[in-house]
């Protein structure tokens, strides 16, 4: 599904964050990626999905170079992604936010926008419907109609997977899906997770909540000074004394 061949990226000549890493993702699997605070997770994630550049390498999905394309390309090819800082629309409602984020929704054309709303009803009241099946599975049925920003933290962490979900990706990149939630919300979010692969996807997500990670994790990756060490479980990884004292 992902294959990334000796990736270098770096700020500066003096600090490079990765250091000719590679990696390769499968499909229908959930992969994990740890690492301390500035070794270069979220940067990763940025190289991606075309948000900056690699200074060389490969970055090859479904067999496509998308080292040098732009973001919103990359996401029409099938990877989706969220962000650490959400990235709600906090003025629109928890299900309008969702037919946003669809692909192939008829407002994204401006001149489509400009139309009498009975040019494209009949699209509207499919993407609604799809909303209404996603806003039901997400748990988010109770507050639909209410406003992004007045949910609950845990609510907009299960809406931005929900976001992410409806965009239609085969690939989804995760960063820190349950950090600072309720256990509640990590119960229902770890089971949207595997429910996600049984249905094909492939996910990669960056989480440091080792508890969270033996629920759902497939593989473990763990960067460290620009390079990735592999890990089949959580215990193999705290066995690591090496990895161990880089992430204490």
């Amino acid at each position: 599904m992902l294959a990334i061949n000796q990736l270098i990226f770096g700020f500066s000549p003096e600090k490079q964050i990765l250091k000719e890493l590679s990696l390769s993702l499968e499909g229908q699997s959930i992969y994990a990626l740890m690492g301390g605070n500035g070794a270069g997770k979220t940067t990763l994630f940025n190289l991606i999905t075309g948000f900056i550049k690699p200074q060389s390498g490969e970055i090859l999905f479904r067999g496509k170079n998308l080292a040098f394309q732009q973001p919103y390309t990359i996401n029409r090819q099938g990877i989706g992604r969220t962000f650490q800082d959400l990235r709600l629309i906090t003025k629109l409602t928890v299900k309008e936010n969702i037919i946003l984020a669809m692909q192939h929704n008829p407002t994204d054309n401006w001149l489509h926008a400009l139309l009498p709303e009975q040019f494209y009803r009949n699209s509207n009241k499919l993407l609604s419907q799809k909303a209404d099946e996603i806003v039901e599975e997400y748990f988010l049925i109770n507050v639909k109609n209410s406003l992004a920003g007045e949910i609950s933290y845990g609510q907009q962490k299960l809406l931005t997977l929900a976001c992410c979900v409806a965009n239609g990706a085969k690939m989804l990149l995760l960063d820190e899906a349950v950090a600072g939630i309720q256990p509640e919300y990590r119960i229902k979010i770890a089971k949207l997770i595997r429910a996600l692969r049984e249905q094909g996807k492939t996910i990669l997500l960056i989480e440091h909540n080792t508890d969270f990670i033996a629920d759902v994790a497939d593989t473990i990756f763990f960067l460290h000074e620009g390079t990735l060490s592999t890990f089949e479980t959580i215990d193999a990884l705290r066995e690591d004394k090496q990895v161990m004292a880089a992430y204490i």
